[in-house]
């Protein structure tokens, strides 16, 4: 299989400042892109389609959180829904992609497998995300199931409070959803490098705003406040997946330590 080559470029580059740094890295996604991307100078987040149940149950989740990407960082986004089977050629060709559902799904073949396998080896980046809102869905089991089949010697390991991904725009301290179901993030890390996350709580439900801007679903516990941080925690996703680890070695990283453990969820 043909891949675009930018991905390796997105591996290899270590970013040592902030947003300066990530339109870097973005420029050269740009800059090696083929014309035939949905409008190429903007960030684009597919999903990423399955049988055996339904893809996309929150429609504009993935769309709503890239206007508050584009809202709150100077990342200029691609608003219009994308759905990409991982058999697509053009998979290659975006540094991050989106998987949501809300029930069991059809295992994947092993060439899905393979060539997921490979997108994630190459420097691409994976946001599984249960939309059922329960504690042992369907999803979760298909889930869980496939990401073996996936990694079988790398099994899925909760994300600790102090990775970078916590604290790649904004410093969070609590993982939230539309609901609450697992207070963390769990994930795959290759050689150094999360590149695959898994939330229970569906973010997508909290993201999600119809054509009026009204969102769609209410928030389940913690009303706004918590939507607010379902979001934040969806641009640090974003953002992680763009710069990597550029805040990992920082030299101010026992300021930013301090300042979490000193930062309450509201």
């Amino acid at each position: 299989m043909k891949t675009s080559g930018i991905l390796f470029t997105l591996k290899a580059m270590r970013p040592v400042t902030g947003i300066p740094a990530l339109l870097m890295v973005w420029t050269l996604f740009v800059a090696a892109s083929p014309s035939t991307l949905l409008d190429p100078s903007r960030l684009t987040m597919p999903q990423i389609k399955y049988r055996g149940a339904r893809f996309a149950p929150v429609p504009g989740a993935v769309e709503g959180l890239l206007a508050q990407v584009a809202r709150r960082t100077s990342i200029e986004v691609n608003r219009e829904p994308l759905a990409l089977e991982v058999t697509d050629p053009d998979l290659f060709k975006y540094p991050s992609i989106y998987m949501g559902g809300d029930s069991s799904f059809q295992p994947f073949t092993a060439e899905e497998l393979k060539i997921l396998r490979q997108y994630l080896s190459y420097g691409g980046f994976l946001l599984i995300d249960d939309n059922s809102g329960r504690a042992d869905s369907g999803f979760d089991r298909s889930v869980r199931s496939m990401v073996a089949q996936l990694f079988p010697h790398t099994p899925l390991q909760k994300i600790p409070r102090d990775h970078s991904l916590f604290r790649s725009f904004y410093l969070i301290n609590s993982v939230v959803g539309r609901v609450v179901v697992r207070p963390y993030l769990e994930g795959i890390s290759i050689k150094g490098r999360t590149v695959l996350v898994y939330n229970m709580n569906d973010l997508a439900g909290a993201w999600a705003r119809n054509s009026l801007g009204q969102w769609n679903y209410e928030v389940i516990a913690g009303g706004e406040t918590q939507r607010q941080w379902s979001i934040r925690l969806g641009v640090n996703i974003v953002m992680y997946a763009l710069t990597l680890d550029y805040k990992k070695d920082m030299v101010h990283l026992p300021i930013i330590l301090e300042r979490l453990r000193k930062y309450h969820t509201p």
